[in-house]
């Protein structure tokens, strides 16, 4: 399993079988049927894997990158009804010189599917329309949808939280670059090196995790992150531990939590 999303009762990944490029499915539990979105295709060596992915009300977003030098981004969008990729961005990326991912995709949710060219934002809704479009100070290094709200954070200490129309709720300045960030029903939560923190109004709640950590997802008063081997999932705003289970990706829809270990995801209901 390369890439894990989850919003509602719908879950999209993306997994790859030998000689073929990664796929695309969505898993509609209350449908109960696993939907792939688009043709397997034949593949070289390192091409074409999925380096980001979203889902929300049967909508998928995803980013496939070419495993080459100079790579070759390009995002894509599906439904459960249209199954074949419509392709929305393209970019390439020197890998070598270290330049920054261009194109970005968030966490979906609430109908929501944010992503980033850089410093221009994009917000879709679940129909396929877009529901804004906005413009960041610099580039973009995360976004998270939630609740008719969209959060991003920007290369830096700054994240900015929008409306549905794109007007600016609120600017939150942290003290170290933010890598991550999501929306939970606790308030926003962002990773900066080590530590997650939580901020809501004037309260403000962090958390230290390993080294090797990536703040996976969250939603609820949930949170989970994976060091590469496990996934960690924390209550919030306490960061009181709620389990740690074997797998490399995690994704929180509510109380839901989804990990994938190879080619297997598991369920689990956290209390």
């Amino acid at each position: 399993m390369s890439a894990l999303a989850a919003d509602g009762t719908d879950t999209s990944f993306a997994t790859k079988r030998l000689g073929e490029c990664d796929s695309v499915f969505l898993w509609q539990s209350q449908r109960k049927r696993v939907v792939q979105l688009g043709k397997s295709q034949r593949c070289k060596t390192k091409s074409a894997a999925v380096v980001g992915l979203a889902v929300t009300k049967g909508r998928a977003l995803w980013l496939t990158s070419a495993g080459t030098p100079l790579s070759t981004l390009r995002l894509w969008t599906a439904t459960s009804t249209r199954t074949t990729p419509r392709q929305l961005d393209m970019a390439t990326r020197d890998i070598q010189s270290n330049e920054p991912q261009p194109i970005l995709v968030g966490s979906a949710g609430g109908g929501l599917l944010p992503y980033a060219d850089d410093a221009a934002v994009t917000v879709l809704r679940s129909d396929g329309t877009t529901a804004f479009t906005w413009t960041a100070n610099d580039h973009v290094v995360a976004l998270a949808a939630r609740g008719g709200q969209v959060a991003v954070a920007q290369d830096g200490n700054r994240v900015t939280v929008l409306d549905g129309k794109g007007n600016i709720l609120s600017v939150d300045l942290f003290t170290t670059p933010v890598t991550a960030v999501a929306l939970t029903a606790k308030g926003l939560l962002v990773q900066r090196g080590t530590t997650l923190e939580l901020r809501r109004s004037a309260d403000s709640h962090q958390n230290t995790i390993s080294p090797t950590g990536q703040l996976a997802d969250a939603d609820s008063r949930w949170a989970a992150w994976i060091d590469g081997k496990s996934v960690h999932v924390i209550r919030l705003p306490d960061g009181a531990p709620a389990g740690t289970y074997p797998g490399t990706a995690a994704a929180l829809a509510g109380s839901t939590l989804y990990v994938a270990n190879g080619k297997t995801i598991t369920i689990r209901t956290i209390r």
